[in-house]
C-alpha cells in the first residue's frame, strides 16, 4: 500500500518538525516558499538531519524539486509559513502566503493550517481558499486548523471543518481533540489570553515595585523569550474581534504591554550605566538570546532588534549573542565592561557557566524577567 503524499508549505522549525512526526507514515516533501522550490524528506534524511538549522547549514539546494510538481500531486498540504514582516504586517503577509499557496492546490486536497487564527480566522482562510482554487469545501477540498505553538512538534489542538479531513489526519498521527474549528479557535485563543495575561500582569506589577523600590514575593521567573512568542497570536486574535469587544481589549492591551517590555529593559539598562558610571566607549552590551531564525513567527528576533536598536542610542557597541558564541568566549570584549541581558533560561544558565571558568571577565549580568533583576 503506497504512502500518502504530503506536502509541508514553509521551510521552518515548525514545518519541519512535522515532517519528523510524519516521516515514517507518508511520502513526505517540504516547500521553501521564498526559494519556490521543495525537497523530499525520509526517515535516512530525518536521521541524518535531526533538526532544521543543522539542514540548512549543508545547503541542501542540489535535492531541491520543482513546486508546482510538489503541490499538484499532494494529497495532504499543510501551512507552516515562514513570517517576516514587521510586526504590524504579519497577518497580512500570512493571507498573502495562503494565497501563493492556494494556486498549486488541486481537487480532493487535504489543507491543514498550522498558523494560529482568532475566532472566526479560518473562516476567512476557507473563503480565500476557495475564491484563489475554485473548489469548494466537502467534496472538493478538505481542511483543518491544528495550530502550532513556537517551536512545538505536536499542535496545541486539532480539528476538522468536515469528517474527511479528520479520519486523513487521524491516519498521520494527528487525532481530532476539538469539535470543530470554531471551537479549537476559541480553545487555543482562550490558552493564549490565559498565558500572556499572566506573563503582562508579573511586567507591570514589577514595573510598579520598581518605582516604589519594594520587591514582590514568589515572582514567576519567566524571561523575554517565553512571553513574547505570544505577539502574533495575540494580534491575529484581536484582528478577528470588532474593536470595543472584550475580548479584543484583552489582546491589544496585552500585546501593547508586551510590546512596552522593550523599552523597559533600555531605560532600565541605561540606569545601569548611569550607577556604574559606564562611558559608552568602554562598554558592551551582549543581548543573549539563542533565536531561531527559522520559526514561523519573527516576533522573538523583532523584539530583540527592537531592544538592539534603542541600545545604540546610548552604546554604540551592541550585540545579539547565540549560544555557542558565549561558550566559545566570542561574545565579549576583555577590554571593555560587558553588560550581558540574558534573554531566556538557557541563556542565564549558560552565561552561568561561562562566569564560573572566567571569573576575571567583567560582566554585569541584567536577566530579562520582569523584574529586571541584575547580578
Amino acid at each position: 500500500m503506497s504512502k500518502p503524499r504530503v506536502a509541508i508549505y514553509g521551510l521552518t522549525t515548525e514545518g519541519y518538525q512535522l515532517a519528523i512526526q510524519m516521516v515514517d507514515k507518508a511520502d513526505l516533501t517540504i516547500v521553501d516558499e521564498t526559494l519556490q522550490m521543495a525537497l523530499d524528506i525520509s526517515p535516512a534524511f530525518v536521521r541524518k538531519n535531526p533538526n532544521l538549522e543543522e539542514l540548512m547549514s549543508q545547503e541542501p539546494l542540489l535535492g531541491f524539486k520543482p513546486l508546482e510538481q510538489v503541490l499538484g500531486d499532494a494529497q495532504f498540504v499543510f501551512f507552516t509559513p515562514k513570517l517576516r514582516r514587521p510586526s504590524d504586517d504579519s497577518l497580512i503577509e500570512a493571507s498573502t502566503k495562503l494565497r501563493e499557496l492556494s494556486r498549486y492546490l488541486s481537487k480532493g486536497v487535504v489543507l491543514a493550517n498550522a498558523l494560529p487564527t482568532g475566532p472566526g480566522g479560518n473562516s476567512e482562510y476557507i473563503m480565500l481558499v476557495e475564491k484563489q482554487t475554485g473548489l469548494k469545501l466537502g467534496d472538493e477540498l478538505a481542511y483543518s486548523y491544528m495550530p502550532l505553538n513556537p517551536g512545538d512538534s505536536r499542535p496545541a489542538v486539532v480539528s476538522s471543518a468536515e469528517p474527511k479531513s479528520a479520519a486523513l489526519l487521524g491516519e498521520l498521527g494527528f487525532a481530532q481533540n476539538s469539535q470543530n474549528v470554531l471551537s479549537a479557535e476559541m480553545e487555543y485563543s482562550a490558552y493564549v489570553l490565559e498565558e500572556a495575561m499572566r506573563s503582562v500582569t508579573q511586567i507591570e506589577l514589577a514595573k510598579r515595585a520598581r518605582e516604589a523600590r519594594v520587591s514582590l514575593r514568589n515572582e514567576r521567573e519567566v524571561f523575554i523569550h517565553d512571553f513574547a512568542k505570544c505577539l502574533y497570536d495575540l494580534k491575529a486574535i484581536q484582528a478577528s474581534e470588532d474593536a470595543g469587544e472584550s475580548v479584543s481589549y484583552l489582546a491589544g492591551a496585552t500585546v501593547k504591554s508586551l510590546e512596552n517590555f522593550v523599552r523597559y529593559v533600555v531605560d532600565e539598562t541605561r540606569e545601569l550605566l548611569k550607577e556604574k558610571d559606564l562611558k559608552a566607549s568602554r562598554t558592551k552590551i551582549c543581548l543573549l538570546w539563542n533565536l531561531d531564525k527559522y520559526e514561523m513567527r519573527a516576533d522573538r528576533m523583532q523584539m530583540a532588534e527592537g531592544i538592539q536598536q534603542r541600545l545604540r542610542d546610548y552604546v554604540t557597541d551592541v550585540e545579539i549573542v547565540r549560544n555557542s558564541r558565549v561558550d566559545s568566549a566570542e561574545a565579549f570584549d576583555s577590554l571593555k565592561h560587558n553588560v550581558a541581558i540574558a534573554c531566556s533560561k538557557p541563556d542565564y544558565e549558560t552565561l552561568k557557566q561561562f562566569k564560573k571558568g572566567h571569573r576575571d571577565a567583567e560582566i554585569t549580568v541584567v536577566l530579562a524577567t520582569p523584574s529586571l533583576r541584575k547580578e
